[in-house]
C-alpha cells in the first residue's frame, strides 16, 4: 500500500518538507459512523434542563372552582386540570439526559474518517510550528491570512498562552490539543491545521 504524503509548510506557506501519513488517511470515510458521532456530539451538548409541572404538582385544587350546575359553564372539578389556566401540563418536558454513547472503537473510526475527508479535500495543512510574539489578535489573524484561512481548527501539542489569549475572541478559529480533537469540530471548520508534532501524537492515539 502506498503511504499518503503531505507537505510541511511554515507560517509563510512555504514548503519545508514532507511527511508520510498513516495508511488510514487514505481510506474512504465511513459516513454512517461519522453521522452517529455528530449526532452523539450534538445530543451531549443539550442541557436537558427544561421542566414543567403536571396536575399533581401545581398549587391549588382543593375545592371545585365553581358549583356543578347552574352557571352555564362546563363542569370543572379542580383548577389543576390541564384545560384550566395555570393548570398542569400534559406530557410536558422533564429534566433528562440526551447523551448518546459511542464505544471507543467507533469513536476512533469516526474521527479517522473525518480526518481522512479533510486530507482528501485538500483541507489539511501541516505546519512545522505555530507561534506569535505577542498575545495580540491582529498578529494571529495576520498569520491565518498568510495561510489563506477563513475558518480552521488548529491542533497543537500544547497551547501557548499567547495563542490562547489571541484566539479567545475569534469564533472562526478554535485551538485544541491532540487529546481534545473530536469529529464534530473537525467537520465544523473549513480547514484542519496541525503541527508536525501534533500530527505524530494524533496518529499515535488513533492507531490503537
Amino acid at each position: 500500500m502506498i503511504m499518503p504524503q503531505v507537505e510541511i509548510l511554515n507560517t509563510k506557506r512555504e514548503v519545508v518538507g514532507k511527511v508520510d501519513l498513516a495508511a488510514w488517511w487514505g481510506e474512504p470515510p465511513s459516513v454512517p459512523i461519522v453521522h452517529q458521532a455528530v449526532v452523539s456530539a450534538l445530543a451531549g451538548a443539550r442541557r436537558g434542563s427544561s421542566s414543567s409541572k403536571g396536575r399533581s404538582e401545581v398549587r391549588g385544587g382543593g375545592a371545585k372552582p365553581f358549583r356543578q350546575k347552574g352557571t352555564g359553564r362546563a363542569r370543572q372539578g379542580t383548577i389543576r386540570a390541564p384545560q384550566m389556566r395555570g393548570g398542569g401540563v400534559v406530557f410536558g418536558p422533564k429534566p433528562r439526559d440526551f447523551s448518546k454513547s459511542m464505544n471507543k472503537k467507533m469513536s476512533r473510526k469516526a474521527l479517522r474518517s473525518a480526518l481522512a475527508h479533510k486530507a482528501a479535500t485538500d483541507a489539511l495543512l501541516v505546519l512545522d510550528g505555530v507561534a506569535i510574539e505577542n498575545p495580540k489578535t491582529r498578529e494571529l489573524v495576520a498569520l491565518m491570512d498568510n495561510l489563506d484561512v477563513i475558518s480552521a481548527l488548529l491542533v497543537l501539542e500544547e497551547i501557548p498562552e499567547t495563542l490562547q489569549r489571541a484566539s479567545s475572541n475569534l469564533r472562526w478559529l478554535k485551538i485544541v490539543t491532540t487529546d481534545r480533537v473530536n469529529t464534530y469540530d473537525v467537520l465544523g471548520f473549513e480547514k484542519l491545521i496541525v503541527t508536525k508534532g501534533a500530527l505524530e501524537a494524533l496518529e499515535g492515539a488513533l492507531s490503537r
